[in-house]
């Protein structure tokens, strides 16, 4: 027996043999339109020859299919080119900040997350070299004698982008496991316009991206971006429950996130062992050291997030930086 059309589709998105990711593309579209989002990257002409349909019907279908998320545009020479998501976490992203989108389908969502993802992973971090994204250091936690790159400082990219947009974070809208805020995640330049462009998101200043950046630090939030130093197109702020990264890396050791050039240390003589660096601790890095009398750090744990500095009563915590500025790749 042959594939459905929407096991076809999850196939291509980098995602055979999922049982979850079917019943997510059937819910969004008829078999017709699977199979136009299938015969992608095309022109609505291209489409609309392919199955025989007036033209400004096929256009039509591609607003609806860009609201859903499901198909990205590129201007090329011959007009706009349709393409559908790359693979099944540009879907995940894109399709849950859908306006349409109903409980039952961030419900099933996250099932995938809970059923299907962590092996996913597993292959994920085989095939890809280095990890798509790392992580951001608190800036205030810096040790004054460290140098912070403009690429690894949420200040500079923030800075350096002409367009801001801030949307809802996909992980926790579905989970729904922590009260950490949600509408948290800055997109910066072209993904920015994208969030704009489809209503998922709202037009920021930048003094208010930075006051989100704030208020993410004191939520004991994680900064993210990509793992490369030009040409950034987001800044996320995760936490440990909801994230589809943070658990895989806790749990199971997956290379999920690349760690900051930094590993935070702390001054015995000044800890007053008040263990809030332990809770805010995502990565479990930090224990109490009895001996000692103060919290220490394991630095092959340690992220470099610095969001356990952020609220340490003693400023008993700096991030030193460990890594050589040639750690974050240049392309």
């Amino acid at each position: 027996m042959g594939k459905t059309v929407y096991e076809q589709f999850a196939e291509k998105i980098m995602i055979p043999g999922s049982g979850i990711v079917p019943q997510l593309i059937a819910m969004m579209t008829t078999e017709q339109e699977a199979e136009m989002l299938l015969s992608m990257p095309a022109t609505a002409q291209e489409l609309a020859d392919k199955f025989s349909m007036d033209l400004s019907d096929v256009e039509d279908k591609m607003v609806d299919f860009f609201k859903k998320g499901l198909v990205f545009k590129s201007y090329k020479p011959q007009g706009i080119v349709y393409r559908m998501p790359r693979e099944v976490m540009q879907f995940h992203d894109a399709t849950i900040l859908w306006h349409g989108a109903t409980r039952e389908y961030h419900d099933l969502w996250q099932k995938f997350m809970e059923e299907e993802w962590p092996e996913y992973t597993k292959m994920l971090e085989k095939f890809l070299p280095r990890p798509f994204s790392r992580i951001i250091p608190v800036e205030q936690s810096l040790n004054p004698k460290s140098q912070i790159l403009a690429y690894e400082s949420c200040k500079d990219l923030i800075e350096d982008s002409e367009d801001i947009a801030v949307t809802k974070c996909t992980c926790r809208v579905i989970a729904h496991k922590c009260d950490s805020p949600v509408e948290v995640c800055l997109q910066l330049g072209k993904s920015a316009r994208y969030a704009l462009e489809r209503e998922t998101g709202r037009k920021v200043s930048k003094q208010e991206a930075l006051d989100i950046i704030k208020q993410s630090e004191e939520a004991g939030l994680i900064h993210v971006t990509m793992n490369r130093a030009e040409n950034m197109h987001f800044i996320c702020n995760c936490c440990g429950c909801c994230c589809m990264a943070m658990p895989m890396m806790v749990e199971y050791g997956r290379a999920m996130n690349d760690p900051s050039r930094f590993c935070a240390v702390i001054d015995e003589d000044a800890c007053e062992e008040c263990e809030l660096c332990i809770e805010r601790c995502v990565f479990k890095a930090i224990e109490m050291d009895d001996d000692k009398g103060a919290a220490v750090v394991d630095p092959d744990r340690c992220m470099g997030c610095g969001v356990c500095q952020v609220t340490c009563p003693a400023d008993a915590i700096v991030l030193d930086e460990v890594r050589e500025k040639e750690f974050i790749p240049m392309t």
